[in-house]
Order: structure tokens, then sequence, then C-alpha cells
């Protein structure tokens, strides 16, 4: 899909991420859109859905820290086994990645898309995370879009309820920035990835709302905003970046960034532009 509605306020608030995230990671050079050569091809979706109940005819195992279920008969035994070991590994760089671990234990259901079409949604509020998927799709991807999920669940045990009203930039960012390898493909950070759109005079302004756009610019968008993200939190710390993802309402580029930072969006976005092609910028 292409084309989304706008999206009331209320809607954001029961799911407690702001995307449905659908995503296909291909590592093989003839799919590579970029000179970094790497690019997942994901579209977000919102809406009211309540999350999958546990059912009886679901393989399910777990620990204290992560409890996976999928639908019976989409993995092999041994399958779901690797599955679950590479998604415990991706909770655990994701935790050590964003300085936090989660609260409680979270849950992760695996289900079967009849479309073929993958595509994931955390209930941060619930500890619950869904990615459904088919037999098709390699486990692997499976793991980057629980990766970037996760983050959102670890955003909300840190963050608190101000969680759900953060500024998309930095929510969005976060949890890309926060899945790091998992999104990077052969680039070493998103101040590199994102550099040759920059150089090229393609990049998108931060503050644009992929509401309405080809699902390639929210791509380049969510790119964009890990690599803000990464930028704002080696300049100017982490504990200031705390303090304005606590500060936003919703739309991209509502936080407080003068307060926080003393200077505005704008004046931060032309640094992190310059910052991206190696240019020098004042701490």
């Amino acid at each position: 899909m292409v084309f989304w509605p706008k999206i009331p306020r209320a809607a954001l608030r029961p799911i407690s991420v702001v995307a449905l995230l659908i995503i296909a990671v291909w590592f093989l050079g003839q799919e590579r859109q970029t000179t970094i050569h790497f690019m997942p091809v994901e579209s977000n979706q919102y809406g009211e859905v309540a999350p999958a109940v546990l059912r009886a005819d679901y393989d399910v195992r777990g620990d204290d820290h992560l409890i996976l279920s999928s639908s019976q008969g989409l993995f092999e035994q041994q399958e779901q086994a690797r599955l679950y070991a590479d998604l415990q590994r991706a909770l655990a760089y994701v935790s050590e990645r964003f300085g936090g671990s989660a609260l409680g234990t979270i849950s992760i259901y695996i289900g079967h898309a009849p479309s073929c079409g993958l595509h994931g949604i955390a209930y941060t509020e619930m500890r619950t995370v869904q990615v459904f998927t088919c037999a098709s799709i390699p486990m692997g991807r499976v793991v980057n879009i629980a990766a970037h999920e996760f983050v959102h669940q670890l955003c909300h045990d840190h963050y608190g309820p101000a969680h759900l009203e953060a500024d998309l930039i930095l929510m969005e960012g976060i949890a890309t920035w926060g899945a790091g390898s998992y999104w990077l493909g052969d680039a070493a950070d998103f101040r590199s990835f994102v550099r040759p759109w920059v150089a090229e005079d393609r990049a998108l302004p931060l503050a644009t709302s992929y509401v309405g756009r080809p699902i390639s610019d929210m791509n380049q968008l969510y790119y964009q905003w890990a690599s803000f993200v990464e930028f704002l939190i080696e300049h100017e710390g982490r504990e200031r970046f705390d303090m304005l993802y606590v500060s936003g309402a919703n739309s991209p580029a509502s936080a407080d960034y003068l307060g926080v930072y003393g200077r505005d969006f704008g004046a931060l976005e032309a640094e992190w532009l310059a910052w991206v092609l190696g240019e020098h910028t004042e701490d």
C-alpha cells in the first residue's frame, strides 16, 4: 500500500508503537538500492486491532525474559528452536545497544500470513509483539522485524507512558537505530548509510510525514531518523536525548528541541546534514 489516511491521536494509544511494520530484507547485490547496498522494504499501518489470544494449538517455548509462540505447523520443531535462539540474541543485542533491559517478560507471537506478507506490531502496554509471516519467507527477516519491535518495548519500559506521545522522528528513529546491525546490512552505521542521499541532495526533510507517501520514502525516513538519533546521542549525550524523547506530541518534530538543546529543530537538522557529510559541527 502506498497511501495511508491521517491518523487520529486516539488511534495511537491502544497500539503502543506507532507502526505496523512490513519488512522484507534482501542481502543480495541485485536487490540493493543504495550505494550502501541494503534496504528493507516496509509499510506502516495503524488501527485498533487487538493482539491475538494465545490458543492451545500454538507451539510455545520460553523463559522469564522471552516467550515465543507460533502457529502450529508454521515451523518444524528444530526451526522454532533456532528461531527462539535467534530472537533471544536479538533481544540481548538491542538491549545492550539501547542501554536498558526489559522490565518484564516479552511475549512474541509468530503467526501465519495467508498473503505471505511479512508484518509485525508491538503492543508495548501488553508486552506483546506479533509478527506474521509464511513458510517461504526466511526466518532471518522475522528476526529483523522483531529487533525493531523489541526496541519499542524497551522504550516503553524506559520512558513510561510518555513513550506513547513521543515525536515520531524519535520514536521510530530510536527503534531503527536500536535494531542496529539487523537493519544496517553492510553499512557501518546509520550516518554512512544515509550519506549517499545527503551527498546527492536526495535526503527528505526530517519532519516529513510518511502518510500518503510511497513506501520507498517511508523506508528512507526511517533510516534518516535513525541517523538523526545517532547524531543527537553522539553529540548531545543520552541524558539530554531522554529529556527530549519525553517532550514530544506524536507528530514529527513536535519534541522540545529548543528547550532541551538550545537550538530549534531546523538548526539541529542543518547540523545533522553537515555531520552526515563529515563536515565540522560545533558540539
